[in-house]
């Protein structure tokens, strides 16, 4: 069990009635950014979407908990390798509480459990290059980009590259073999010792 205390939210393990609360999020309206909406789930998806990140091995989920005892974010560290002291960070917030600093506060709050507790030494996470509010957030807690790549993007839905939606985005985005790929950084952070 963890709890997290920051200024403004604790971050706490997360718990199947915090995916219940990810339903109400809000949904991003800008097509780049919709991928990144949690979906409409029945109760047994719910369920299956919860046994499948809680039990997997080396991984760690968390709930953001705001002031009013509201679940505004989901925090998971992934692929824990204790020999090398490093892991991977995924994030998402709600929709509609973004540009108000929490995402900055709880990845901070991560870092530091990270880092002290679990006596870590490397944090890697990935990021769409178009994401640029996620960007300059991890800037802010001390990441720094180690290298640009391109991966298939899954989550793209055909119908809207056809409609050329995508388009406006080729600083971001290309196909090859029918298949579309997405540039992203690769980013890390380190735990300094003097």
């Amino acid at each position: 069990m963890c709890d997290i205390k920051g200024n403004r939210i604790k971050i706490k393990s997360l718990e199947v009635k915090d995916v219940y609360e990810m339903l109400n999020w809000g949904k991003h309206q800008e097509p780049l950014f919709k991928d990144y909406n949690f979906p409409e789930l029945s109760d047994e998806e719910i369920v299956k979407w919860y046994n499948y990140r809680t039990q997997q091995r080396n991984t760690k989920c968390f709930s953001v908990i705001d002031g009013q005892d509201r679940m505004i974010g989901y925090i998971n560290i992934r692929n824990i390798r204790r020999i090398w002291k490093s892991a991977r960070l995924g994030i998402v917030f709600d929709p509609d509480i973004l540009n108000k600093g929490y995402g900055t506060e709880a990845i901070k709050l991560l870092l530091d459990y990270f880092f002290n507790i679990m006596k870590m030494k490397t944090m890697y996470l990935d990021v769409a290059k178009f994401n640029k509010r996620a960007i300059k957030c991890y800037e802010k807690c001390g990441f720094k980009t180690i290298r640009e790549y391109k991966a298939k993007h899954i989550n793209l839905k055909n119908e809207l590259y056809d409609d050329k939606i995508y388009l406006l985005y080729e600083d971001y985005f290309s196909i090859k073999n029918n298949t579309v790929y997405c540039d992203y950084f690769e980013m890390k952070a380190q735990k300094y010792t003097n």
